[in-house]
């Protein structure tokens, strides 16, 4: 699977936080809301997660392998290394070909007249 991340935000202030990052999977689907993060062992990479009811944070998506999740792992981390290729606006497309990630040119809706 081909795996290209962009780093969308990066913090200085925000303690343990050091990054925010998009990835794109097969050029066919995005991931938002990865977090880089400097835990004791190095940088570490988290995929989003949400609140629950009892205070705790759950993953919303995460890869079922260990070959996948290494592979985004490395991906981030890599765009973290590169300051010079961050993308300015959060979900941006991913526009060095066509085939890559970003918006599909396939999904517009059609005008409707509404009454």
């Amino acid at each position: 699977m081909k795996v290209k991340s962009k780093i969308v935000a990066r913090y200085e202030d925000k303690g343990r936080l050091k990054a925010v990052a998009t990835v794109c999977l097969d050029g066919k689907f995005l991931v938002t809301g990865v977090r880089v993060a400097d835990c004791q062992k190095g940088l570490a990479v988290f995929m989003p997660s949400r609140e629950i009811r009892s205070g705790e944070y759950r993953d919303i998506c995460f890869p079922i392998t260990s070959e996948l999740y290494k592979q985004i792992k490395d991906s981030v981390l890599e765009a973290y290394a590169s300051p010079e290729d961050d993308d300015p606006a959060y979900g941006d497309s991913f526009e060095e070909n066509p085939d890559s990630c970003g918006q599909p040119e396939d999904t517009a809706q059609p005008e409707q007249n509404i009454q």
